[in-house]
């Protein structure tokens, strides 16, 4: 029993299930999740790890955000400087079962907001093959292959 009483002390401190919860899966979910994260910092405890528990919280969430913190927009197969300095072409998007003419948001487009403070969506047919993302032929693929930080020009208002 004290392994489970300091078990769930320790889990109290890190609550994830919400009372107003209405789908009960996410509850179920969330629960099994904070298990799972204090057995293996009970493992961790185990093979001489020194780390609080909430260090260890800490350090799991900035490892899983190295790993899977990518944008959905961004590529991971081209660096920056790739993305400069290529040779970059657009493309049509191919078309699919269902949509013979596909399109997606221009991710340079799509950083801008518009004068009611909302962000843009805009939708484009075209992409740059090498870099694997949607943007619109002009001015778009330009800015997104020749400024280093082109995000920073989307906080302008259109």
């Amino acid at each position: 029993m004290g392994g489970v009483d300091k078990a769930d002390q320790c889990l109290s401190y890190y609550p994830t299930v919400r009372n107003q919860q209405k789908k009960y899966y996410l509850k179920i979910f969330r629960q099994i999740l904070n298990q799972s994260v204090w057995n293996s910092f009970v493992l961790y405890k185990k093979n001489g790890g020194t780390m609080s528990h909430l260090d260890f919280r800490l350090q799991l969430v900035e490892e899983l955000a190295k790993i899977y913190g990518e944008s959905k927009h961004s590529s991971q197969n081209t660096t920056s400087s790739d993305r400069l300095n290529g040779r970059h072409f657009p493309s049509h998007i191919q078309p699919t079962q269902k949509k013979k003419a596909p399109t997606k948001i221009c991710i340079v487009c799509s950083q801008k907001f518009n004068e009611k403070c909302q962000r843009v969506r805009k939708e484009s047919r075209y992409q740059c093959a090498q870099c694997n993302v949607t943007l619109c032929v002009t001015p778009c693929f330009e800015k997104y292959h020749t400024v280093e930080n082109f995000k920073k020009f989307g906080t302008l208002f259109l």
